[in-house]
C-alpha cells in the first residue's frame, strides 16, 4: 500500500496558522476584559457614600506586649523590662515589630501614630521601632497593620 502525500503539505499549515495567530489576541483580550473589574479606592467609596466602608478592626497585639504596656502604665519600672522577650527603654517605651506590607506611606502613618526610630525591612514585611505604652492601640489601628509583636531577639547556644 502506497501512502499518498498531500499535494502541498507546507501550504495547508500556513493557511491555518495565520488566521489562528490573528484571532488569538482578540480571544485573549475578550477573556481578560470579562474578568477584570476596577476596584475603587476606599477614599473614593467614602466620598460617594460616607458609610460604605466599615470601620477597620485594630490589628492583633501580642498578649505579652499588652501585659507589659498595662504594667508600665500602672507604674512598673522600665528596668523590669530591660531583658526578656518584651523590652522597654529607660523612658518606658516598648520595642515592637509591626507586621505589614511595608510602604513609605505606611511607615509615615506609623510614625504619626507614635512609632519612634522606625526601621523598615520591606522584604520581611516588618517595621521595627519603639512606642510608648499609651500609643500601642493607636499603632494597631493604622490601616495596613496585620500584627504587632515583640522582636525576636538573637539567642546564643
Amino acid at each position: 500500500m502506497v501512502m499518498k502525500e498531500w499535494p502541498c503539505p507546507g501550504k495547508m499549515h500556513e493557511r491555518v496558522r495565520l488566521p489562528l495567530l490573528l484571532l488569538l489576541p482578540l480571544v485573549l483580550g475578550a477573556c481578560a476584559a470579562q474578568h477584570v473589574r476596577p476596584v475603587p479606592a476606599v477614599a473614593a467609596l467614602n466620598a460617594i457614600e460616607p458609610h460604605a466602608a466599615a470601620p477597620r478592626a485594630p490589628a492583633s497585639v501580642a498578649p505579652a506586649l499588652r501585659d507589659a504596656a498595662a504594667a508600665l502604665l500602672a507604674g512598673a519600672a522600665p528596668a523590669d523590662y530591660a531583658h526578656g522577650s518584651v523590652r522597654a527603654d529607660a523612658h518606658g517605651d516598648l520595642q515592637v515589630y509591626v507586621h505589614a506590607a511595608v510602604t513609605p506611606a505606611l511607615v509615615a502613618a506609623l510614625q504619626q501614630a507614635g512609632l519612634r526610630g522606625a526601621s523598615a525591612v520591606p522584604a520581611l514585611g516588618v517595621v521595627q521601632g519603639w512606642v510608648s505604652p499609651g500609643d500601642l492601640d493607636a499603632l494597631a489601628r493604622v490601616a495596613g497593620v496585620d500584627a504587632i509583636t515583640p522582636p525576636r531577639y538573637a539567642v546564643t547556644r
